[in-house]
């Protein structure tokens, strides 16, 4: 006795299967296409909403502005030259606060070798640039110098302005008075 008998064939079974498969992938993309359409209009609203915000801004800023030019119309042009020399004074005093002259002077100590003597440091805290003036006992001692000033990082620019021999009195030695400019990059941050 056959309790079951089947009459479908496996073409059948197959073609089942494969009505299946393309039912869930059509349903997979269906719901893909909703969220895609879904984040769209999140998107969208955002978008308007940053719009809305950004138009304010806009809008509040050119009143800024037109209330600015208000003000400045009935300003007078001696008063806004004086409050600029102001500030170009205070810039000026920043600056000079901020060079560091702790910092140019142990550079130039580690730098100078035993008979060269500086006798004048002229440095322009605006620019970095730095003017020295000195003597040494000869050339070869000059010239260490020189490349001791070019070896350290903080100087750059270095140059020998003039060099001169200064006959010694009575009888005293020579030396070769010079002078000496370069760029210091020492600013405090």
């Amino acid at each position: 006795m056959v309790t079951a008998f089947n009459l479908a064939t496996r073409d059948v079974h197959r073609e089942r299967r494969r009505r299946l498969l393309a039912g869930g992938i059509l349903l997979c993309l269906a719901l893909a296409l909703a969220a895609q359409v879904g984040i769209w209009g999140l998107l969208r609203q955002r978008d308007a909403g940053i719009a809305e915000r950004l138009g304010s801004m806009e809008r509040e800023l050119s009143r800024h502005q037109d209330e600015v030019r208000t003000v400045m119309a009935g300003v007078s042009g001696d008063l806004v030259k004086r409050h600029a020399a102001k500030v170009a004074a205070l810039n000026g005093i920043l600056e000079a606060a901020a060079f560091s002259w702790s910092g140019l002077l142990q550079e130039l100590e580690r730098s100078v070798p035993p008979g060269v003597a500086l006798g004048e440091i002229q440095p322009d805290p605006s620019t970095g640039r730095v003017g020295l003036r000195g003597a040494a006992r000869s050339f070869g001692e000059l010239d260490r110098f020189l490349r001791a000033l070019e070896e350290r990082l903080p100087f750059r620019d270095v140059f020998l302005r003039r060099q001169s021999v200064k006959r010694g009195t009575e009888g005293g030695p020579e030396t070769l008075e010079f002078s000496i400019t370069l760029t210091y990059q020492g600013h405090d941050s």
